[in-house]
């Protein structure tokens, strides 16, 4: 995760800047990476102030304030209320993700192996055998909350159920970041 650091009414200080950094990489750990955070560390009369606005891969902000007479502390409880923040978020879509999981479409999972020889080369392609295989629900949301729910749940791609035309749709990372969306239409 990206983190700049900004000092305002006070002389820029390494021990601060190092401090947030490391505050901030765990706090990346719990979201997609590609995510950035801007932090202001200031000082207004006698009191340390800290903001800190989180953007994660999917757009989604997050931000926090804090004051109080320790530089540190106030650190520490801003990045205290993101975690809490961002359970909620994540929280809130588990629940909806179950909510939705009711409604969509039933698909089926199957993973293929083709016969190896020693050395893990492919003997033949087409002779494949099914591993594994499982039934997945595609649920039904719209484009922007199958956006939210890959980056909440740090995946390189979703199959779900389009809410308005009821097709369906494979969103899925691209290695610069961005986001691409297959519609299914029918042929027609």
């Amino acid at each position: 995760m990206k983190c700049s650091v900004t000092f305002r009414h006070m002389k820029a200080s390494e021990a601060v800047r190092a401090f947030v950094e490391e505050k901030m990489s765990k706090l990346g750990r719990l979201i997609d990476q590609g995510g950035e955070a801007a932090v202001v560390v200031a000082v207004e009369k006698r009191f340390h102030v800290v903001h800190i606005d989180l953007i994660t891969a999917g757009a989604h902000r997050i931000r926090a304030d804090e004051r109080g007479e320790d530089m540190y502390a106030a650190i520490d409880a801003a990045v205290e209320k993101l975690l809490t923040q961002l359970r909620r978020f994540k929280e809130k879509a588990r629940d909806h993700h179950r909510e939705e999981s009711q409604r969509g479409r039933e698909l089926s999972h199957q993973i293929l192996r083709a016969p190896r020889d020693e050395a893990g080369d492919v003997l033949e392609p087409l002779k494949r055998t099914i591993v594994r295989q499982e039934r997945i629900v595609a649920s039904e949301m719209a484009v922007d909350d199958a956006l939210q729910q890959m980056d909440l749940l740090n995946s390189d791609f979703l199959v779900f159920t389009d809410a308005e035309s009821n097709q369906l749709n494979v969103m899925y990372r691209l290695p610069d970041g961005d986001f691409g969306l297959i519609e299914a239409h029918r042929a027609g």
